[in-house]
């Protein structure tokens, strides 16, 4: 199986598992909802690799008129089943992120891609993801752009299982020599995916011809022990989400997150 099928499958397979993630993960989802309101405008929205519908769904309910595309037929109907079930409207349609044919030429004011990019393990794919984002977008639009950071796997055996750390030493030992090496990976996690050196971030999409508006930690300093904070009283919660808006955009800070998004505008359209 090519890895775009195994990563189909894969969420295929039970689309309550990322619908119930975002539940779980209070941070990512507050701080990310944070920016998307500071930085959304017009009225048409493209949630590529959207996955089950959290964002979509929390976007209309906000007023935006909202397009899905996800690679699982099982992301599909789950997002239109919760969308219904929450009294929304989305249109939500299959589609390989690398060929939006099936959207036409329809252009919206802002395009998400918050999650193809890290599933796609040639740049060339990820420049293509990129390119059909962008001949969705409107002039002056925003790109939004999620990443797994290459210390992910890391924070993730810290906060939640660090003697398992072992099991990568015989699943993925290559991992461990490239955070050592300050370099991206790319391989079987929980799924076929790549984890990125936030250093290659903006240069990836000035590349591409975009401008960085901000770059961002989405879980803010909370990766390697949210489940202990998330178990502390409110006022510790919110003092942590205090905190991590403060300090998300600062570089010296994104080690603690497990996620980070690029928002960038288009630096070269053509002249009306």
């Amino acid at each position: 199986m090519s890895e775009s099928e195994i990563v189909k499958a894969y969420y295929d397979a039970d689309p309550a598992l990322e619908w119930n993630r975002l539940e779980r993960h209070y941070f990512e989802f507050e701080i990310t909802k944070h920016y998307l309101k500071k930085y959304l405008s017009g009225k048409k929205i493209l949630d590529i690799g959207g996955g089950p519908g959290q964002y979509s769904i929390w976007l209309a309910k906000e007023g935006f008129d909202v397009t899905l595309v996800d690679l699982s037929d099982g992301n599909i109907a789950f997002a239109k089943e919760k969308a219904e079930e929450t009294g929304v409207n989305i249109r939500a349609v299959q589609a390989d992120a690398r060929d939006l044919s099936v959207l036409g030429d329809e252009i919206y004011d802002h395009v998400l891609l918050m999650g193809p990019l890290y599933h796609l393990f040639e740049e060339a794919d990820r420049i293509r993801c990129v390119e059909e984002a962008s001949a969705h977008l409107s002039k002056g639009g925003l790109l939004f752009a999620s990443f797994i950071a290459l210390h992910a796997g890391l924070n993730y055996y810290l906060s939640e299982c660090p003697a398992d750390i072992i099991q990568e030493l015989t699943l993925a030992p290559e991992y461990l020599d490239h955070l050592a090496e300050n370099k991206s990976w790319y391989g079987s996690a929980f799924t076929e995916a790549g984890f990125i050196h936030p250093d290659e971030i903006v240069p990836f999409f000035e590349a591409c011809g975009y401008e960085k508006q901000v770059l961002f930690a989405q879980e803010g300093v909370t990766g390697v022990a949210e489940p202990e904070i998330l178990d502390a009283s409110e006022d510790v919660r919110a003092l942590y989400l205090k905190l991590s808006l403060s300090l998300c955009e600062k570089p010296e800070y994104f080690a603690y997150t497990q996620h980070l998004m690029f928002i960038g505008k288009r630096s070269a359209l053509d002249p009306e």
